[in-house]
């Protein structure tokens, strides 16, 4: 079982900027002990209501048609819509194009939607990729941080409305006010290859660069992490020791299962993380092939009450 610990001091880490200011979060030792996590991201999906409520989705309106049910991933360069509700719609078509996923970069054909509307998004005559609703939970879409870019997503996990899109804008700070436990922390990340936030980490006690993916399920390292880190393998309750890993048009590779014993970012430490690794496609043409990186998704993000993910101002915002 993966344990996790709140560290007293907060990193805020403005990369680029050489500035590193600290703030109190809670008292020092708090500790969080979590349940079992989910393995691995972007496993073969049947699209059963219960993977649903596993993935990260939003109401979404298309030329003032809906809602339908779109996941929201952050760390895809390419927004998709499954070909039978494109066809439904009787989208244009506009030929193909070039998708970068993880598994490699595709070439797949695309539609221009009028309108897409979701929360504080309101996007006029977009590009969306076409791809397979059972590749995708059995959903309706995917947004993707091509139309993300100026927005904040909201992961409410404690809440009601547990996914929503927001206008980014900055919270009121006042140097005064009283730290609590309810105080969100902060990380300033980078952005790299167009619109992904990516903030600092570290796997044992080397320096990573950590994706956040809002729409993995759960968290891949490459093998430059799993080597640093020291993984060890992981034998699965159902002995796959390989886990299939699938992209929004149906194409698939596998990842090796192994356990990682020690994760931190943000003044959180983890340990005992079941993750997937491999050489993916993702990691080489974010220029992290042979440098630690590890994709964070929801099975790590799920661990806090609240998660803004902000692509605008390239930051992660994490409440307990």
């Amino acid at each position: 079982m993966p344990r996790v610990w709140i560290e007293g001091l907060i990193p805020l880490w403005m990369i680029g900027g050489g500035m590193v200011t600290r703030r109190m979060l809670v008292a020092g030792g708090a500790s969080i002990a979590v349940g079992p996590v989910p393995a691995f991201a972007q496993q073969e999906a049947i699209g059963s209501e219960g993977q649903r409520r596993g993935r990260a989705t939003v109401p979404v309106f298309l030329n003032d048609q809906g809602p339908f049910q779109f996941v929201v991933d952050t760390a895809a360069n390419a927004s998709v819509i499954s070909s039978d509700l494109s066809e439904r719609l009787q989208l244009e078509s506009i030929g193909e194009i070039g998708m970068h996923t993880l598994i490699g970069r595709e070439v797949v054909p695309a539609v221009r939607a009028m309108r897409l509307e979701s929360g504080a998004l309101d996007v006029r005559f977009l590009r969306l990729a076409v791809g397979l609703r059972s590749a995708i939970a059995g959903l309706d879409g995917l947004l993707g941080c091509d139309l993300l870019v100026d927005s904040k997503v909201i992961l409410n996990f404690r809440g009601t409305q547990r996914v929503r899109i927001a206008r980014s804008n900055a919270p009121a700070r006042n140097f005064l006010d009283r730290m609590s436990s309810e105080t969100p922390q902060v990380v300033a990340g980078e952005r790299r290859f167009g619109n992904l936030l990516m903030i600092p980490a570290w796997i044992g006690g080397d320096a990573a660069i950590a994706v956040i993916d809002s729409g993995a399920e759960g968290t891949i390292l490459n093998r430059a992490a799993a080597r640093t880190g020291r993984a060890t393998p992981l034998v699965p309750a159902d002995g796959q020791r390989r886990r299939r890993i699938q992209s929004p048009t149906g194409e698939a590779t596998t990842g090796e299962a192994m356990s990682l014993p020690s994760l931190r970012f943000a003044g959180i430490s983890i340990s005992g993380l079941p993750v997937a690794v491999g050489d993916f496609h993702s990691f080489e043409i974010w220029g992290l092939a042979d440098q630690p990186a590890i994709i964070i998704g929801l099975d790590i993000l799920r661990l806090f009450d609240v998660v803004h993910i902000d692509l605008k101002r390239n930051e992660l915002s994490l409440q307990i």
